[in-house]
């Protein structure tokens, strides 16, 4: 089944994000762990956040970033509480 059109830029953006906090890893598959396959500490992850929350003008809730080890999961999260919000 092919993602949704809002699945779709979630994971752009993430990707844009991401290769912003670290140059070179936009492109890791979507279920590779995110602070392995693009070494991220726990600072980066939390500049990887904040990038995404400013681009999509959201706030991601700690239960989703706690969740999420993937892009994956990360965008499905996102998706997620974009839908539960009105």
């Amino acid at each position: 089944m092919p993602p949704s059109a809002e699945a779709a830029s979630v994971e752009s953006t993430i990707r844009v994000a991401l290769g912003i906090i670290r140059p070179g890893a936009a492109n890791i598959r979507g279920d590779a762990d995110l602070s392995q396959e693009a070494d991220l500490d726990s600072a980066e992850v939390m500049d990887l956040v904040m990038e995404i929350e400013d681009r999509l003008d959201l706030s991601i809730s700690v239960e989703t970033m706690a969740k999420a080890r993937t892009i994956d999961e990360l965008c499905a999260g996102i998706v997620q509480m974009k839908q539960a919000t009105p």
